[in-house]
């Protein structure tokens, strides 16, 4: 049910130092070390400057042009992961048409600033420059056509953030429109880079260029995905009933050997101890049932006065895999952090479907898709 097409990508000659992470996740110390670097593309994902910024991306872009080549139209496999976990999926052109027909289904709203950010950026650039990251429900026949182009010579392999990257790219007519047809019987779900997908939108309403109607995107089978925890810290705590409080809506039990929390329990680190969180009710909506709005409905909002988690300085997020030490570390110096099963893709597919929206950083994909294999130019 979704159209997606080959595309002729723009890459790197030195991939391992030119790519990087995704741009929202690089805080102001690491990109000013990768701006040490004239290669990288942090030059032109996280330019200099306030609203010159764009301008400044547009020349950077230019000027590392030269440091790359131009594929005839095809489409991409990649491959990313360690001992410990791999995913991999397909980087291919998606058309917008689908995504305003809700073909592209989304789980979140996106917020006007980041919006408005990646809009002036791919105005100055002409590009998607990021992937956004999409899931498919498993589908035995794409994962085989994956099966066959990693069987071919890959054009990338590097170690780059403690992973292998790999990138196939296929340009055959014939499993070309193969691939085509069977994505042509799905849905996607994006999982990652909503403010991505939305701008390349807002792009192509006000260009409608032929090129523009499409978007490059990483499109995974849901069976193929990590997710991990994302977890809430508060820094101040002020109701000094606040256990008292948490009694009225929890089972509350300190706890004294430590495992991952099974879905609706809910881990609190609070006074240097750990705590089991289990609600005596529990929502049956696709969205109030997940452990994310729990928290947010019975505790964060209620208890702690927090209404806007996106805006309200007294909470931030950690997403990842952190060890619990590393954890009770960042405890030490906040008042409370609660530490979540995370939320499944199944979830996430039914949320989706429902055309809701899960409450702010409700997953934390992992590891993290590079920046900088391939870039889409609109023009």
């Amino acid at each position: 049910m979704v159209e997606v097409k080959e595309f002729s990508g723009l890459r790197p000659l030195n991939p391992e130092e030119f790519c990087i992470k995704p741009y929202d996740i690089i805080d102001d110390k690491e990109a000013i070390e990768l701006r040490k670097n004239e290669n990288s593309a942090i030059h032109i994902i996280l330019p200099l400057g306030d609203e010159e910024r764009y301008k400044n991306a547009k020349k950077e872009f230019e000027r590392l042009k030269k440091n790359m080549i131009m594929d005839e139209p095809s489409i991409y496999v990649y491959k990313e992961g360690n001992n410990e976990f791999s995913h991999r999926g397909f980087i291919i052109c998606v058309s917008l048409e689908d995504y305003e027909k809700g073909l592209i289904k989304k789980h979140e709203e996106t917020r006007e600033k980041p919006l408005q950010d990646r809009i002036k950026h791919i105005e100055a650039t002409k590009a998607n420059t990021g992937l956004v990251w999409t899931i498919f429900e498993k589908n035995d026949k794409l994962k085989k056509k994956m099966d066959e182009i990693m069987a071919l010579p890959s054009i990338f392999d590097f170690e780059k953030y403690g992973y292998r990257h790999q990138l196939w790219k296929i340009n055959d007519g014939k499993l070309t429109n193969q691939i085509k047809e069977i994505f042509s019987s799905l849905e996607l779900y994006i999982a990652d880079g909503h403010h991505r997908m939305a701008s390349a939108y807002h792009y192509w309403k006000k260009h409608d260029g032929s090129e523009a109607k499409y978007v490059m995107i990483f499109a995974a089978s849901d069976d193929e995905v990590r997710i991990l925890p994302y977890n809430r810290v508060i820094r101040k705590i002020k109701n000094k009933n606040f256990l008292n409080e948490l009694n009225k809506n929890f089972y509350v039990e300190e706890m004294h050997n430590l495992k991952e929390p099974e879905k609706h329990e809910i881990q609190m680190y609070y006074k240097s101890r750990w705590w089991k969180l289990i609600p005596k009710e529990i929502d049956n909506g696709v969205v109030e049932g997940l452990d994310v709005s729990i928290l947010h409905n019975k505790i964060i909002e209620p208890i702690l006065g927090i209404k806007d988690v996106r805006k309200d300085s007294n909470i931030f997020f950690v997403g990842g895999n952190l060890s619990r030490k590393k954890y009770e570390i960042i405890g030490e110096k906040n008042d409370a952090i609660f530490y979540l099963h995370p939320t499944s893709v199944e979830e996430l597919e039914a949320v989706a479907r429902a055309g809701k929206n899960m409450p702010p950083k409700s997953t934390w994909f992992d590891p993290k898709l590079l920046t900088g294999l391939v870039f889409h130019l609109l023009e």
